[in-house]
């Protein structure tokens, strides 16, 4: 069974074994953009780790209809959730971070107003609407069993009580720190993990204070300084090399 393609749906569209599509976005790239025909196959997800073999049975310009013919989990994922507090950057670096750490595999991503990020107007409906996007297209592209979700901004205080929860909170300090890897270096990880990051103006002292109250560990990347969008991936790709 050939399967090429990887796309997220609605739950209720595999509820059953015969599928129907109207979703007009999907409808529009499995009919005009790949020109698919009865008897290919895709893959479709339910997002919480389902996955369908589905074979395509009739292509219509605005319905597509195909016929479920395998279900498994499929693996792949990381053992562990991870919840990324991302400070809110410039647009094109806060995309960027967002996409390639969906690729890593983070379950969550809240982005956050720390008091030297981009206030959280700079952020509206249309700008959710662009990061759901990017992170539905990053985890089909990554192949992903699980779409991640991405949060509207909260503030900072709002984010450490949220990390706080976490079996591993951690927060990723440019000063003096243990380093992340001292950390990981007792497996195996929690099953559940928040990271910190912040933005391009580094954390404020106070707010170092104030993650430290919620328990949450401060960490190092090492010797180097790192862009605001390059240290939450480089944690993440420590922490799939600790899995």
């Amino acid at each position: 069974m050939k399967n090429t393609f990887h796309f997220f749906v609605d739950p209720t569209t595999l509820a059953h074994d015969h599928v129907t599509i109207n979703d007009e976005p999907l409808v529009h790239q499995l009919v005009r953009v790949l020109r698919l025909g009865p008897g290919a196959f895709v893959r479709m997800l339910d997002g919480s780790g389902w996955a369908c073999e589905v074979e395509l049975t009739s292509l219509k310009r605005n319905e597509v209809h195909g016929v479920v013919r395998e279900r498994h989990q499929p693996a792949g994922e990381p053992p562990w959730h991870l919840s990324l507090f991302l400070a809110l950057l410039r647009p094109e670096r806060f995309e960027w971070a967002l996409q390639k750490c969906v690729e890593l595999g983070v379950s969550q991503v809240v982005p956050v107003v720390f008091e030297r990020s981009l206030p959280a107007e700079r952020a509206d409906g249309r700008k959710h609407e662009r990061w759901q996007r990017i992170v539905r297209e990053a985890a089909e592209q990554s192949r992903r069993a699980i779409l991640p979700s991405v949060a509207t901004p909260v503030p900072f205080a709002s984010a450490c009580a949220h990390a706080a929860t976490a079996a591993l909170p951690l927060l990723l300090w440019e000063g003096e720190a243990p380093l992340l890897r001292e950390r990981l270096a007792t497996p195996p990880l929690p099953t559940t993990i928040s990271l910190l990051s912040g933005p391009e103006g580094g954390i404020t002292t106070a707010e170092l204070t104030a993650a430290s109250e919620h328990g949450i560990m401060p960490v190092s990347l090492g010797p180097r300084l790192l862009r605001a969008e390059t240290a939450p991936m480089a944690a993440m790709a420590a922490l799939l090399y600790a899995s």
